[in-house]
């Protein structure tokens, strides 16, 4: 058996259409496995060739073996889960991936949820549920909330709206603070220059980080950042208006050149779990590019 999955850029072909398009097989060819009832879509034989597919559905090859044209599965890049049940997925994000699809990408470029999604696809034979709960920026690494049951999403954005749900950040900054721990209550708002930036400003929505030192360095340090509010770029725009930018976050005064990405990590997400209520609490480990930046011996188990 051969099992297919509907990539973003096959959604909307007919199923002959897209049969044809995966595989090395002429259209007659696939149409011929439709009528012979040799297809199978998210697990039941289908001879509907004009149904447009949708991206996660899979579809099965029932006659065919696996070849070098052919192999079993085809190759999706796999996502770390932190933590998975019925109701919820936490997926770990790498920088540089997008948390969802966005206008301007890489031609075959797929965003975290989409990878996620084909990943349970082909792992289930069928597309699952899952939405997406949050976002991170495209640099910051970490975790990422997917409600994975239809009756999950009232009660997450319930807790989402009370605050119920507490994040912890870790955060690799300029400079040494001269605080231990330090609450930033700034509202934020839309940069006035109309560009995609943010800034601590008076009329902005509020905004609460409560800041505490782990890691303290001559030229860098290490932050946690707890958010009683989600703004967005909250971390990064509060970091910089103390006084201590994200290493490599250009957009908010670090440096030039002093890292790749913004060196920021979403480490913890605590809420009642939405089926039970009963607290949960899923952490992800500081990626070790943020880590090598730390002083050696500076206590990297405090921040696991």
């Amino acid at each position: 058996m051969i099992r297919l999955v509907v990539f973003p850029w096959h959604n909307g072909l007919r199923l002959d259409q897209f049969l044809a398009a995966a595989t090395p097989l002429s259209r007659r060819r696939c149409r011929s496995l439709l009528a012979d009832g040799e297809v199978a879509r998210n697990g039941q034989v289908s001879r509907v060739m004009a149904r447009p597919v949708a991206t996660g559905e899979v579809i099965d090859l029932l006659s065919l073996p696996p070849t070098s044209e052919l192999p079993a599965r085809p190759d999706v890049p796999l996502v770390h889960l932190a933590y998975r049940d019925d109701w919820l997925v936490f997926a770990e994000k790498p920088p540089g991936v997008l948390s969802q699809p966005a206008e301007e990408r890489a031609p075959g470029e797929l965003a975290l949820d989409e990878r996620l999604l084909l990943q349970l696809a082909l792992e289930a034979g069928r597309k699952p549920c899952l939405q997406l709960v949050h976002r991170l920026d495209r640099g910051t690494s970490g975790l990422l909330l997917f409600a994975a049951n239809p009756a999950a999403h009232a009660p997450l954005a319930r807790a989402w709206r009370e605050g119920q749900v507490e994040r912890r950040y870790l955060a690799v900054v300029e400079g040494c603070p001269a605080f231990e721990e330090l609450r930033v209550e700034a509202p934020i708002a839309r940069s006035a220059d109309g560009a995609w930036r943010f800034e601590a400003r008076a009329d902005g929505k509020p905004a609460r980080t409560e800041v505490r030192v782990v890691v303290r360095g001559e030229q860098e340090s290490l932050l946690a950042c707890r958010l009683s509010t989600g703004r967005t770029h909250q971390v990064r725009v509060h970091l910089a208006s103390v006084g201590h930018p994200v290493v490599g976050d250009r957009l908010y005064g670090a440096r030039e050149g002093s890292a790749g990405r913004p060196l920021l990590h979403a480490a913890e997400i605590s809420l009642p779990h939405p089926k039970t209520g009963e607290p949960l609490r899923v952490s992800s480990p500081l990626p070790p590019e943020m880590a090598e930046r730390l002083p050696a011996g500076s206590g990297l188990g405090l921040v696991q």
